[in-house]
């Protein structure tokens, strides 16, 4: 509501307006008192003609003539001003209406900001003995969480990282003011169905059935409010009614490199993941005397631990070079695979990496070219750059030619182009390793360097062409087994995880652990990429109280830097 409040605001303005010019009134200038003249009521001018004769005066009025000028003049306007207040203001109901709104949109603001302020300043009460022992239960346990990958198809479950929330219509999306004191919606980062829980020691701590909803702010734009009322719960059972939702206003997210900005672009939301769940206890005393002779006590807790981790996660995935940049040849034309590109995505992102990468040199030269001047034509630096910047020119018509294909909004994203158009886009890639770009820089810094940069423009467009793809009951079938293998390992974290013991950056985990449960602990995650520079775990905390009465806006969002 606070976010509709301005434009109702202009609605009724723009409303009021229209009445006026279809009524055939004064237009803009009836809508405000005396706006006809530079803003100011105009008074009316002392009559200086004699009155007709037969106009009569009442017997106690007097002769204003008989006065001073200047006491007549103020006589005059004082009667001129009275007359003119006295008058119906016209469209008063317009003013007031706008005022209300204004006043409405106004109070709301401040009503969301105290609330907020008084969620930062609220005083947890002390804690009881049930809830500290709900907190010793809570992270005596763990459920991990682990992608499920390659992916199921139809991706079925109501459990999964990214993408867009399933809710009912009334869902209550969580909205911030942002540093500029704009509303902005959180970016969703997690839905969990409580029903997949899988039954375990500390099952009872957490709702039987529902939704909980995770959000987190994961642009630059926000202040330390963005970590209040982040997460959601619904306790109704999903009906057909329910749909992804994808918000206006919501943040976008910040890229965690300049490539990562270039692909999200103005996203808001990450890409899907299902996810999975499993308990892991921590060891127990008789665990660990059972198997005194492996040596000392907290070296066999260390070892049953790691085997109850491999016995959910598996076995430690190593990268696998088939689509590593760092493994291609230098050479000759990399293909990651062959195939390459498998589905339009892949080729669409090339087109995108070798664009910006024009883009880029492209506005060098300008800018180095004004820079300039008006130089001597002799100038062999500004000859140099007018070369370049008609070598650009005419790079660019190739690469659009090249990519026009692409360019089709039409062509689903996961189906594989036609080989006359692979075939197309590897001869201008072939073309573009042999002969380069044309620069600005008479000598290319070393990460500028083709073909190491197209290496990796080919090696992300296959990653990200394939990921997607095995999304895509149809386009799945065009991913060779290889490809899967080689990017198991970018979905093998194990840092996600509900209650357990958070994991230690600074001091977050360290000052909540008496107090809170860990709700929910999103790690770094390769294959979502929502790690922003040197961003840490996000971690959901919420007390034994709030948990048990299903209070869950008031779970609290730590964030900290490695």
């Amino acid at each position: 509501m606070e976010m509709l409040m301005p434009l109702l605001v202009v609605g009724a303005m723009l409303l009021i307006v229209g009445s006026l010019i279809y009524r055939g009134g004064k237009g803009i200038a009836g809508l405000f008192p005396g706006s006809a003249s530079k803003g100011k009521p105009q008074p009316r001018r002392a009559r200086t003609s004699s009155p007709p004769a037969d106009a009569t005066e009442p017997s106690n009025a007097r002769d204003s003539s008989a006065l001073p000028v200047g006491k007549a003049r103020q006589r005059t306007l004082a009667s001129s001003e009275a007359t003119h207040a006295a008058s119906p203001r016209p469209n008063s109901a317009a003013e007031k209406l706008i005022a209300d709104l204004q006043q409405q949109a106004k109070d709301s603001d401040d009503q969301r900001k105290a609330k907020f302020q008084a969620h930062v300043e609220r005083k947890i009460p002390p804690i009881s003995d049930d809830g500290r022992e709900a907190i010793e239960r809570g992270q005596a346990v763990r459920i991990a969480i682990k992608h499920v990958f390659p992916p199921r198809l139809p991706q079925r479950s109501m459990s999964y990282f990214g993408g867009l929330p399933i809710v009912p219509d009334e869902f209550d999306w969580p909205t911030v003011h942002n540093r500029k004191g704009l509303l902005e919606r959180l970016n969703f980062m997690a839905q969990i169905d409580c029903s997949d829980l899988p039954p375990g020691p500390g099952r009872d701590l957490l709702p039987e059935k529902g939704y909980l909803y995770f959000f987190a702010p994961m642009s630059d734009t926000f202040g330390p409010d963005a970590m209040h009322f982040v997460t959601r719960y619904e306790p109704r059972q999903v009906t057909q009614k329910w749909q992804p939702l994808d918000m206006p206003f919501t943040a976008k997210i910040q890229g965690s490199d300049p490539i990562d900005e270039i692909l999200r672009g103005k996203r808001t939301h990450y890409d899907r993941v299902e996810v999975e769940f499993a308990w892991i206890e921590e060891p127990t005393d008789a665990e660990v005397a059972a198997r005194a002779d492996e040596g000392h006590a907290f070296e066999v807790a260390d070892k049953i631990r790691a085997e109850k981790v491999e016995a959910f996660y598996g076995p430690p995935i190593a990268p696998d070079p088939l689509l590593s940049a760092h493994h291609a040849p230098k050479d000759t034309l990399w293909t990651p695979y062959p195939g390459f590109p498998a589905n339009w995505h892949s080729a669409r992102i090339v087109r995108k990496l070798v664009e910006a990468h024009h883009r880029e040199e492209t506005a060098a030269v300008t800018a180095k070219l004004k820079a300039f001047g008006d130089v001597a034509d002799d100038d062999p630096e500004a000859n140099r750059l007018r070369v370049v910047q008609r070598e650009l020119s005419a790079s660019g018509s190739k690469m659009f030619n090249a990519f026009f294909p692409t360019v089709n909004a039409a062509l689903k994203q996961y189906n594989a182009p036609p080989p006359e158009v692979k075939q197309q886009i590897l001869a201008f890639l072939e073309d573009l390793r042999v002969h380069g770009m044309p620069s600005s820089s008479a000598k290319q810094p070393h990460d500028r360097q083709l073909p190491l940069v197209m290496n990796q423009w080919l090696s992300i467009a296959a990653i990200q062409g394939a990921e997607g793809g095995l999304t895509d009951p149809d386009g799945a079938v065009l991913i060779g087994p290889d490809v899967v293998a080689a990017l198991s390992h970018r979905h093998s974290s194990r840092s996600h995880q509900m209650l357990g013991k958070g994991e230690v950056v600074q001091v977050a985990a360290d000052e909540m652990k008496d107090r809170y449960l860990l709700l929910l602990q999103l790690g770094p995650d390769m294959a979502l990429n929502w790690n922003v520079g040197e961003m840490g775990p996000l971690q959901y905390w919420i007390t034994p109280e709030d948990l048990a009465a299903k209070r869950f806006q008031n779970a609290i969002l730590t964030i900290e830097a490695y």
